[in-house]
């Protein structure tokens, strides 16, 4: 009872702040680079090319949203990669963005949606100036979205850290939120085990930086895919599999995800679906009961993944070569994965489920589940 009265105390608190911010006129414009600064590409930009079925699924997810077809299925455009280097910055460390001229970037956000619902355009919790005039600084860092959210840290964080390897040659520090997860910082140390002039500077998340030189790298996936291009890719998923030390002879399995610990998503018909998909050789797994290694090493050996939507299955990365069935409820599809697995080369099917209930819990259609299995993979029982 206390902890609720406390929860709603601190949205009238906060609801009051924002109220006397608006007053005084404290919220930021936005503005886009428009060629301030240097910019130097790595990539050019391209199109990919979707099957007749990879279109149909798109499709559906922009209508699960409501979207316009065009803003999420037609046409899907890897924009190119590369790097601006700015000339007096102000880097906000609570969420990675930077303002030039008192204005926040939207490309530092990576889009104005998700600017706009960072604390960098509404929340007033800078409380410490500094100022960078010596050195070189960067950033990947993209708060609150990666804070604790495997997905988006490796599809919207790590991948920046690409360019900056591939473009930067001068030393330059990466600045990152001091609270990062133990494997987030083993990460960078294993990305960037080869490239000494990158030294990362962990800081709290309370200060506004005015920096002389910085260099900005872009997103490399849209805001609504997980498309990573091939190089990109294997650069991380090399890495980090040298980093934890993967074993790489292990025999190939298949392997279901459960998510019945999970508050969302959970499959109502899991048992049946378990049973079934147990006749071919899958075995359940939590991937919460294992620690970040062994789930890298649980993808790598899998020739098959199984699982409801969710951000675990981002680790599918970390497989050497897989086929990969995702379920979806009718109303929130997303295709995420498959533009994951299409930049991986792997085979993906979606199965969309009946309508989801308040948290997005369904049944699955084990019908089609096991057409799934029959096309694919030998019976094993």
């Amino acid at each position: 009872m206390l902890s609720g009265f406390f929860r709603t105390f601190k949205r009238k608190i906060n609801s009051a702040f924002y109220v006397t911010l608006r007053l005084f006129n404290y919220y930021p414009f936005f503005s886009y680079l428009h060629g301030r600064g240097e910019r130097i590409n790595l990539t050019e930009e391209y199109e990919l090319d979707f099957t007749e079925d990879e279109k149909a699924f798109l499709k559906a997810c922009a209508a699960s949203y409501n979207y316009f077809e065009s803003d999420y299925a037609l046409g899907h455009r890897q924009k190119e990669l590369s790097i601006y280097k700015l000339k007096d910055v102000t880097f906000l460390s609570h969420t990675g963005a930077i303002m030039l001229q008192h204005k926040l970037i939207v490309e530092s956000a990576s889009s104005v949606t998700r600017l706009t619902e960072t604390k960098a355009f509404r929340d007033f919790s800078l409380l410490f100036s500094h100022t960078y005039t010596d050195g070189v600084y960067t950033t990947i860092q993209h708060s609150h979205w990666a804070d604790n959210n495997i997905s988006h840290w490796l599809i919207d964080c790590l991948p920046r850290l690409y360019i900056i390897t591939q473009l930067i040659k001068e030393p330059v520090t990466l600045l990152m939120w001091s609270g990062a997860h133990p494997y987030q910082k083993q990460m960078l140390e294993y990305l960037l085990h080869d490239y000494p002039h990158i030294k990362v500077k962990y800081i709290s998340k309370h200060h506004k930086i005015r920096i002389a030189n910085f260099y900005l790298p872009s997103f490399v996936a849209a805001t609504f895919s997980a498309y990573l291009p091939p190089d990109v890719g294997q650069w991380i998923r090399e890495k980090i599999w040298d980093g934890y030390g993967i074993e790489r002879a292990n025999p190939k399995k298949r392997v279901y995800i459960s998510r019945s610990k999970a508050t969302l998503r959970r499959i109502l018909n899991e048992q049946e679906l378990i049973v079934l998909l147990e006749q071919y050789g899958f075995r359940t797994v939590w991937a919460e009961d294992l620690d970040y290694k062994s789930q890298i090493q649980l993808f790598y050996d899998a020739e098959a993944v199984v699982s409801s939507h969710g951000a675990g299955l981002t680790n599918i990365l970390f497989a050497e070569k897989c086929h990969v069935l995702e379920f979806h409820p009718a109303k929130i599809m997303k295709a995420h994965y498959m533009l994951l697995s299409k930049g991986l080369g792997f085979e993906y099917t979606p199965i969309v489920g009946s309508h989801g209930d308040e948290s997005e819990s369904y049944t699955v259609p084990l019908p089609e589940v096991a057409q799934w299995l029959h096309t694919n993979f030998n019976a094993t029982s």
